[in-house]
């Protein structure tokens, strides 16, 4: 049985604490929060200091807390791992073994996931703990990818491209829309089929629009229909990027 402690009660941490807590092969030891005071899965520890000893520690904190968190873990020559796609390991104390549990998905509290279906980037200062995050990846059946920090950074930052900043484009899609008062809902199924068209095709093979044939008199209407300035720039910007890409 192995023995894991979760340090952070963010989004990734209360997403981990859901999947160790429903593993029969893993002992969810403790949960450092400084904010939750009960839960009924786990012990709840509000100081770092008075964790106490695991096989595991993962650190689920924003990047410029993960090196100070590190130093506050008393336990010396355990395996402690953090969840960053954009940080390195060696930010941690030595003290400890270090290595990196990275799971690439967005996370959100009230958002039920298919954790079988997240794929682990992992690394670790050692072979042995590489191994040992191999095989917590299989019980929790979930696939692993062995990722080195240059490679998990660029995938961290496809992440934010194809994540955060699509997200942000439906929420100016539904500044249009609650602009005239139609339901945003109008447009669920065209973006359904936009992901998973990318199933089945290439992105580069999915691509449509008015900047792909450059239809330029529908692209100055729209222009013209934006009053917001940023947004008619990221308009004019993004649709050039496409034009030139496909050579039109």
């Amino acid at each position: 049985m192995i023995k894991v402690t979760i340090l952070g009660s963010g989004n990734v941490g209360f997403h981990l604490v859901n999947l160790f807590y429903n593993s029969k092969k893993i002992k969810l030891y403790e949960w450092y929060s400084r904010s939750l005071k009960f839960d009924s899965r786990v012990r709840v520890i509000n100081q770092i200091e008075a964790l106490g000893e695991s096989d595991i520690y993962i650190i689920c904190v924003n990047d410029d807390s993960i090196e100070k968190v590190s130093d506050k873990i008393l336990s010396e020559g355990k395996l402690v791992v953090h969840t960053s796609g954009s940080t390195a390991y060696n930010v941690m104390n030595k003290k400890n073994r270090r290595g990196v549990f990275y799971p690439l998905q967005t996370f959100s509290k009230l958002q039920e996931l298919n954790y079988s279906e997240i794929p682990i980037c992992i690394e670790a200062e050692y072979l042995d703990d590489l191994n040992n995050l191999k095989e917590l990846s299989k019980i929790l059946g979930c696939n692993y990818h062995e990722i080195n920090f240059e490679e998990r950074k660029t995938l961290h930052l496809a992440a934010i491209i194809s994540n955060n900043f699509t997200n942000f484009l439906f929420s100016l899609s539904k500044e249009l829309t609650d602009s005239k008062n139609l339901d945003f809902n109008i447009l669920k199924p065209l973006i359904k089929e936009t992901v998973n068209k990318i199933h089945k095709l290439d992105p580069v093979n999915a691509q449509t629009g008015p900047a792909l044939r450059n239809d330029k008199n529908i692209m100055k209407m729209h222009e013209e229909m934006l009053k917001n300035d940023d947004i008619k720039t990221l308009y004019k910007t993004i649709s050039h990027m496409i034009n030139k890409k496909y050579g039109n």
